[in-house]
Order: C-alpha cells, then sequence, then structure tokens
C-alpha cells in the first residue's frame, strides 16, 4: 500500500509558536522535566501575552512526516511515557479553555491518526488513560490503521500472554508500535516500564486493566452504539 505523498494540513493553534519553542516544550513532557515544562509555558506566555493554557494548546509538533515530523501533540509523550505529573499538569492548565478547544486538542491524532489516548493504552498506562477520558478524550476514535484505544490495550495484553506462555509476541500484521522511551531517568511516574508484566497468577495484566476499565466507563457507550449501528460493516 503506497503511503500518502500530500502533507497533512496543520492543525489550527491558538497561539503560532517557534519551532524551537515547541520542541522545548516537547522535550520538557517528553523527558519527565516538570520544572522545567512549566518555566517554558510561562515564560512564553509572558511572551506572547497570553493565558498559559493557550501556550499548552498550541504545542503540537507542525513537521511534515517526510521532514521527521510525528504530528504528535505535547499530550502524547507523558501520555505514551505513563507520566502522570506531567500529563495532570498539562490538564490542569488546559481546564481553563473553552470546552470545544480543550477536547480538541485532548484527542489531537498525529501523523498516525493515534491520539494522546492511543498511547497511553498501547503503553498500558491505566492512571494516563483514566485522566484523559475525563479530560474529553473519546475511546471510540480510531487511528489510520482502523484501531481504538481498546484493541491497541488488548492486543498489548495478547502480546505480553504470548510472552508469558511462551509463544513469543509481535505485530503480526506488521504495524509499528508508537512507544515513546523516557528520555530522563524517571521511567514514568510510578507506573513501570512500557513492558506490560502480570503481576502474579490470577491477576490481570496492565493491559487488560486499561482493556476492563475502558469498557467499563461511561464513554464505552460510544463504541457499544457504533458496534451496533455499524455491525456487518465491521472488519
Amino acid at each position: 500500500m503506497a503511503a500518502s505523498t500530500t502533507p497533512k494540513p496543520k492543525p489550527a493553534v491558538p497561539i503560532t509558536l517557534s519551532t524551537e519553542a515547541i520542541d522545548d516544550l516537547i522535550y520538557d513532557a517528553r523527558a519527565g522535566d516538570l520544572e522545567a515544562l512549566t518555566a517554558d509555558i510561562a515564560n512564553l506566555a509572558s511572551q506572547h501575552s497570553c493565558a498559559e493554557a493557550q501556550i499548552v494548546a498550541s504545542a503540537i509538533d507542525m513537521e511534515d512526516e517526510s521532514e521527521g515530523g510525528t504530528g504528535s501533540c505535547v499530550l502524547h509523550f507523558p501520555a505514551a511515557n505513563g507520566n502522570i505529573e506531567i500529563l495532570n499538569t498539562l490538564l490542569q492548565k488546559l481546564s481553563s479553555t473553552d470546552t470545544a478547544q480543550r477536547t480538541a486538542f485532548v484527542n489531537h491524532r498525529n501523523h498516525s491518526g493515534n491520539t494522546p489516548l492511543h498511547w497511553a493504552a498501547l503503553n498500558t498506562h491505566l492512571e494516563c488513560v483514566k485522566a484523559l477520558v475525563e479530560a474529553g478524550a473519546d475511546i471510540a476514535i480510531k487511528n489510520d490503521a482502523g484501531h481504538d484505544a481498546v484493541f491497541l490495550a488488548e492486543r498489548t495484553a495478547w502480546d505480553a500472554s504470548a510472552e508469558e506462555n511462551g509463544n513469543g509476541a509481535g505485530n503480526e500484521n506488521g504495524q509499528t508500535q508508537e512507544i515513546e522511551m523516557t528520555l530522563g531517568e524517571d521511567q514514568g511516574e510510578g507506573e513501570g516500564s512500557n513492558q506490560p508484566v502480570a503481576e502474579g497468577a490470577g491477576e490481570m495484566s496492565a493491559g487488560r486493566q486499561v482493556v476492563e476499565w475502558l469498557l467499563g466507563s461511561e464513554k464505552a457507550a460510544a463504541l457499544e452504539s457504533g458496534a451496533t449501528e455499524g455491525g456487518e460493516g465491521q472488519a
């Protein structure tokens, strides 16, 4: 299947930040440096004479995929790394924006169509999944491969189960898992590594816990409703 050569349209942002400023914010969030992140947001808000929420909502990697850009927003990285402290700080700052803008940002899709929730679910970071859903993340959104967050968490649970049974894990469908490794020394805030591990006989794996929580949340109704109406159209 040939990749599209047409660049995706740039998302609308409240403030036009320099590439360097965006890179700094994303680096801070990805590395888990809360002090640098909050300082950079405050400085940029002062420079642009705007609210800090507007700076956060403008922190999107705008580089084309052909130039190495991911299209991800600043929320993707703490979501992927399980850094709930960074994620909650950013979501708290966004809380002062209007609902439509906040919801659009929380559900921002990168160049692969993945939202921050996709990355949090894939890496089985339950607390990040909860925070995103409570902030307005839509669990029914599918990425460019046609997968929602529940599917990604379930696939990780399957892979973990296969590893435990000695069958090996892997992506049989050849898809690339977008896993953002932490650059700093803290491997997430209390959520462990990106590899889900069952904690003991009879206990659910991290991936299964994410699946169960998502399906038990109020927003699971969107998935159930879509499945009922879409029925035979699903692959």
